[in-house]
Parts: structure tokens; sequence; C-alpha cells
């Protein structure tokens, strides 16, 4: 398997999903964040895009938003996520990722966890985490969790010439969480789940001292 060429499909995918404009309907609005959903190319259920503005630099934002393991920030604030695990580091911009999540739903979704391939790509306009899942033999299903798969997904850190030192971050994700679930349980989460994901990080960055 080339993970390589696995990952810059990725990489390329999420940009056209970030720049298409047509047919995206609102699923949840704030103040200072948008979820949109579409139907997904890739399976039945729905692409999910959030974007939100944060008064940090695009290479402080991605620090706390890169999924890595230890001491990284993500898992201090991400209330979703149980443990992240780094499979096999292939190169300096890839690696295996586990992530293991919460139940979710008040107990009604259980843990699940998710295999990717993972690429870090930096471009004049900012940084990014572009995932997708893959079946790697390494890491069999752990009867602990249901084994879920991600559909081409990714953090994007985008600067803001307009605004400088500020970061637009736009989430974009198509999880098949599997297992015997109603399909609009999983749709009437997602959106939920996305603005606590921004809520979370703004407030992590803040009492960091990180926002101007």
């Amino acid at each position: 398997m080339d993970f390589r060429e696995i990952a810059n499909k990725t990489a390329d995918i999420l940009q056209g999903y970030m720049k298409d404009d047509s047919g995206w309907e609102v699923a949840k609005k704030t103040k200072d964040i948008l979820i949109e959903l579409k139907h997904s190319k890739e399976f039945g259920g729905n692409l999910y895009r959030g974007t939100s503005e944060f008064s940090a630099p695009p290479e402080t934002v991605f620090q706390y938003v890169d999924p890595l393991p230890g001491d990284a920030p993500r898992l201090k604030w991400d209330k979703g996520l149980k443990k992240i695990e780094v499979l096999k580091q292939i190169s300096d911009d890839i690696r295996i990722n586990r992530t293991c999540t919460d139940s979710a739903c008040m107990g009604m979704i259980s843990p699940r966890d998710f295999v990717d391939v993972v690429l870090t790509k930096k471009t004049e306009d900012g940084i990014s985490t572009n995932g997708v899942s893959v079946d790697y033999a390494e890491c069999p299903a752990d009867k602990k969790f249901v084994r879920g798969w991600n559909h081409h997904c990714g953090l994007i850190c985008l600067s803001m010439p307009d605004k400088p030192g500020h970061t637009k971050l736009v989430s974009l994700i198509q999880p098949d969480i599997r297992g015997m679930l109603p399909r609009a349980l999983v749709d009437s989460a997602i959106p939920g789940s996305m603005t606590e994901f921004f809520t979370n990080l703004r407030q992590c960055l803040k009492d960091d001292g990180k926002l101007q």
C-alpha cells in the first residue's frame, strides 16, 4: 500500500471540498461558528464542513488541533477523544494514527476507534492535517471499540491576509461510525459535536494565553 499516494490524494480531495461552494446546507450556526453539510460522494452519510476564526497564527492553532499523543495539546481539550496513538511514523510528514473516541449521546453511541493515514501539509496559505482510514493489518480490531471508518477528512489552518496573526480553521469530516445505529441519530449528533470542538479549542487557546 502506497501511503504517500493515498495521503497526497486525500489532501487534493479536501482542497476541493473546502473550495466547493455548491449545495451546502447550514446545519448549525452560532456567532462565530458555521457548520454546513451536504451528501457525501464517498458513502451514504454526509460530508460536514465547519468553519471558525481564531485570533492566533495558523502554526499555533495547528499545534492545538494536530492529532498527536502524549503531551500534545489535542487530548487536553478535545472531550470527544479518549486516546491517540501513532502506530507508525512513515516519514516526517506522514504517519499511521489510531484514534479512540469516548461514548456519545448519553451512551447511545459506544466508543469507536479509527485507523488513519495522516499527512501534515504546509503551503503558503497555511498548514493542514489530512486523513483517511486504511486497512492496517498491524492494528486488528479491538473488542472494546467498534472500528469506524473516516472517509477523507482533515483540519485546515488558513492564514488571513486581511487579518495578520489570525487563522481561519476549516474542519472537514465524513465519518462512518458503523455499528447498529440509526442514521438519524448519527446525523443529529455530529453538528453539535463539531460546535463543541470549536468552542473547547477556543477556550483552551484562551486559557493558555494564545489568543491575541
